[in-house]
């Protein structure tokens, strides 16, 4: 079997750097589509809250008219309906709330373990290149030790 040379473990070494910065390069492209996805559910957060407020003032509104009224008989009326649409209001709400929450809570989980990847293969890369980059001085000084001679 044939001892590598020391240049042709630099160049094997090499090699390897760019693998692992392209990896670093597809886990960071793989976060900018997380962060995009995040961008849609909270412009999706910001809309449902802005829903929110303007049925807020649609049901105030509603309050106020029918404090205006005289009668028993429409105040109950414009009660019930009042009381219906409300209702079917806040189940609407809740249920695209829990679809915003979910999305959240799963974009922040994909984010921390890429988060997590990253810095265990940066830890791991550091490593693999320290024990390389002693492996090939330590044939380089073999090689100049041999061609002094």
């Amino acid at each position: 079997m044939r001892t590598e040379s020391g240049n042709s473990l630099a160049l094997e070494r090499s090699m390897n750097l760019q693998c692992h910065i392209m990896t670093f390069e597809e886990a960071l492209r793989n976060a900018k589509v997380i962060d995009d996805l995040d961008d849609k559910r909270r412009e999706k957060m910001f809309g449902l809250m802005k829903w929110l407020d303007d049925m807020n003032t649609y049901f105030n509104k509603n309050i106020e008219k029918i404090l205006n009224l005289t009668s028993i008989e429409n105040i109950h009326l414009h009660l019930n309906q009042y009381f219906i649409e409300q209702q079917t209001f806040q189940l609407k709400f809740k249920e695209s709330f829990e679809i915003i929450k979910n999305d959240e809570l799963y974009y922040e989980n994909l984010d921390d373990e890429l988060r997590n990847y990253l810095i265990n293969y940066a830890e791991k890369c550091r490593e693999e290149l320290r024990d390389s980059n002693s492996n090939i001085e330590m044939k380089l000084i073999i090689e100049n030790k041999k061609n002094k001679k």
